[in-house]
């Protein structure tokens, strides 16, 4: 370990007196091109030896309070430039050393097709990095790791939010009228309310139509629906209370899985309003990480069950929900056996294969039709960054060093994946990516005119 104190930051430029942006901003500076020159010569931060400082150090070399070093440090420690060893030491990371792109072909959930990784630009050449074996498509490749298969029981609760801010339950039976533009599901078809709809509450998120209505479907069709025609709530909606009073009627989803788990997707649950009420699902819960084979030539301390010349680089984790009736459907099981058909199957995934091909090889389905969303960076949620750290420490997925603290900087990916003209989702999957993973559009020759 080779220590900084307080003199050897000071030649190396700490500003004085400084607030704690012009702190971040020269330690950025600093550790940019991955390596520091020292009196006794180059040394690449994420190398074997570890490079080390204290808070008291950069406090005693800034000037400044020890709060202000820590508000310095800390965007450092969010893009992961940074790492607390034992509470009192920082060891000093710069970036990370490889830049991971996510191409388009993921919006179509192939993530084997779509992930390509490279030396992070800008950086000093590195010893530890073999760039010729970077470049043959031979030793990298990316992997899965299954981390759960578990049934998932999915229940709907309805409330209205009246416009003073109080919430009122729906009882069974009640009366109420739908406003225009409210998202609804029958019969197989997304569609969009027209006009005001007088409908009564059957529980969950099921309504009957009162009368009959006009709806606008996905391609701009007029679909009109007869009076007591059941329709299935997608998303919130205005709502007309028998009283009078007006105000938004909120979807909730509570998922739990077999293990009594909860499942916590956050604003993204709404997704899963596109399944039937009552349909039988599988999680499917696997990490996603790029394998380099004698890329690294670096002792891989921690990693076990694999020689040293394997290093991974982890790009965060899947969450996939399938359809538990795909073998019913396919002719492989009855209804009530489906779910347990299903998670059988997926129990047989390694870490090479690919969930669509299997999919495809064994219950004929494919994506017809695509729904994807990207989310902007945020931090992650709890149960996000619950997982994004037992990933993150895992030396099995990941031999990268990451910083792990309270606040993980992360983006997602939402998709629902379709049969050719089928309205119910036979797959839905969300993607929790690590922001140092970015999204590539780079057009491919013969992509033109698509």
């Amino acid at each position: 370990m080779l220590k900084l104190h307080a003199d050897m930051l000071r030649h190396l430029g700490a500003p004085v007196k400084a607030g704690a942006l012009p702190i971040e901003d020269w330690l950025r500076h600093l550790m940019q091109c991955g390596t520091l020159r020292l009196p006794d010569g180059l040394h690449e931060l994420r190398g074997p030896v570890p490079i080390v400082t204290t808070l008291n150090d950069l406090k005693s070399a800034c000037g400044v309070a020890l709060e202000t070093v820590k508000q310095g440090l800390r965007p450092l420690e969010t893009d992961h430039w940074v790492q607390l060893v034992d509470g009192a030491h920082t060891r000093l990371l710069g970036p990370p050393r490889f830049t991971i792109r996510v191409t388009k072909e993921n919006f179509w959930g192939s993530v084997s097709q779509a992930v390509e990784i490279s030396v992070t630009d800008g950086l000093n050449p590195l010893e530890s990095v073999d760039y010729d074996a970077l470049r043959q498509p031979d030793r990298q490749c990316d992997r899965k790791r299954v981390l759960g298969i578990e049934a998932l029981r999915l229940n709907w609760s309805s409330q209205v939010r009246l416009a003073d801010g109080k919430t009122t339950a729906l009882k069974p039976e009640e009366t109420f009228t739908l406003g225009a533009g409210s998202q609804i599901t029958s019969a197989d078809r997304s569609l969009l309310l027209e006009e005001d709809l007088p409908a009564v509450y059957d529980g969950s998120r099921d309504l009957r139509t009162l009368q009959s209505g006009e709806f606008r479907s996905e391609n701009g069709d007029l679909v009109a629906l007869p009076d007591n025609s059941a329709i299935h709530l997608e998303r919130n909606g205005l709502v007309r209370l028998a009283n009078g009073k007006t105000g938004i009627i909120e979807l909730s989803a509570e998922t739990t899985l077999s293990s009594g788990e909860p499942l916590d997707w956050n604003l993204d649950t709404h997704w899963l309003s596109r399944f039937q009420t009552g349909q039988p699902l599988v999680l499917l819960r696997r990490a996603i990480f790029a394998d380099l084979l004698q890329v690294v030539q670096e002792n891989c301390a921690g990693v076990s069950h694999e020689p040293d010349d394997h290093w991974r680089v982890v790009l965060g984790f899947h969450d996939t929900i399938l359809d538990g009736t795909l073998p019913y459907r396919a002719g492989l099981s009855s209804l009530k056996q489906s779910p347990n058909h299903l998670t059988a199957f997926l129990h047989q995934l390694t870490p090479d294969d690919s969930l669509r091909k299997k999919m495809s090889d064994q219950y004929g389905v494919v994506v017809g039709n695509a729904d994807v969303r990207l989310s902007p960076a945020s931090f992650a949620s709890s149960y996000d960054r619950h997982w994004l750290r037992k990933i993150g420490a895992d030396p099995e997925i990941n031999s990268e060093i990451l910083a792990q603290p309270n606040r993980i900087p992360c983006w997602t990916q939402m998709g629902a994946y379709y049969r050719r003209g089928e309205v119910w989702p036979w797959e839905i999957t969300r993607e929790v990516y690590f922001t140092y993973v970015q999204v590539h559009f780079r057009q491919r020759t013969g992509d033109a005119g698509r």
